[in-house]
C-alpha cells in the first residue's frame, strides 16, 4: 500500500482552510491544517510533510518568514512551498521567489489549478528523491 502524501496547509482564514482541506483530502492527500505560521513551523518536524501550502498575510509570523526559515534549515529546505495568497502584485511575487517559494497561486484559486500545482511539485520532489 502506498502511503498518502502529507501536506501542511496554513491560512488564517478558516473558510479557506476548510475548503482547501476538503479538496486536498478528496484527492487522497493527508492534510494537516494551521491558522498561524508559527504553529506550522513547530509541526513540520513531527509531521514530515511532502509539501506545504502557505498563505502570505498572517499575524505574528507571515508566510515569507515561515518560508525563509524552512528554506534555511537543511532538514526542511527540500520541502516544496506553494504560496496561496490574495496578493498578486509583482513585489509579492519577487519576495516569494527571494524567500525560496517553489510556486505562487493567487486566490481565488480553482480546485483543479490547486491540484495541478500540488501534483507537479510532488512529482518533481519524487523524481529528485530517486
Amino acid at each position: 500500500m502506498v502511503a498518502k502524501k502529507r501536506i501542511i496547509l496554513v491560512d488564517d482564514d478558516p473558510s479557506i482552510v476548510e475548503l482547501f482541506h476538503d479538496i486536498l483530502e478528496g484527492h487522497g492527500y493527508q492534510v494537516t491544517t494551521f491558522q498561524r505560521g508559527w504553529e506550522a513551523l513547530q509541526a513540520v518536524s513531527r509531521e514530515h510533510p511532502d509539501l506545504i501550502i502557505l498563505d502570505i498575510m498572517m499575524p505574528r509570523v507571515n508566510g515569507y518568514e515561515v518560508c525563509q526559515i524552512l528554506k534555511e534549515n537543511p532538514k526542511t529546505k527540500s520541502i516544496p512551498v506553494i504560496f496561496l495568497t490574495a496578493l498578486s502584485h509583482q513585489e509579492a511575487l519577487r519576495l516569494a521567489a527571494e524567500g525560496g517559494a517553489d510556486d505562487f497561486l493567487v486566490k481565488p484559486c480553482t480546485p483543479d489549478r490547486l491540484i495541478r500545482h500540488v501534483e507537479r511539485h510532488l512529482k518533481v520532489k519524487g523524481a529528485e528523491a530517486e
